[in-house]
């Protein structure tokens, strides 16, 4: 991968790899990614977002994960301003 986002150590009883990984853009699971993958092997590409995704959330309605929070951090916002929290 030419710009990994992250870097992974692994350890299991055959002993220790270490990988890149990728944040998915729409569910931000954390994505292993192994030496010359293509987006496409990975997941994907979203072409709304142009963000990277994981092997679930291919083919669903771009909804990136910033986006979400924002929803949320506002529906808490609004019900703490009605008293609800």
């Amino acid at each position: 991968m030419l710009k990994p986002q992250g870097y992974a150590t692994l350890t299991s009883e055959n002993g220790v790899a270490e990988c890149d990984t990728t944040t998915c853009a729409h569910c931000n699971a954390i994505t292993h990614v192994k030496p010359g993958e293509r987006p496409e092997d990975i997941g994907g590409l979203c072409k709304t977002c142009m963000g990277l995704i994981c092997p679930r959330c291919v083919g669903g309605v771009c909804d990136p994960f910033l986006k979400k929070l924002e929803r949320w951090e506002a529906t808490h916002e609004a019900l703490r301003s009605y008293g609800f929290t």
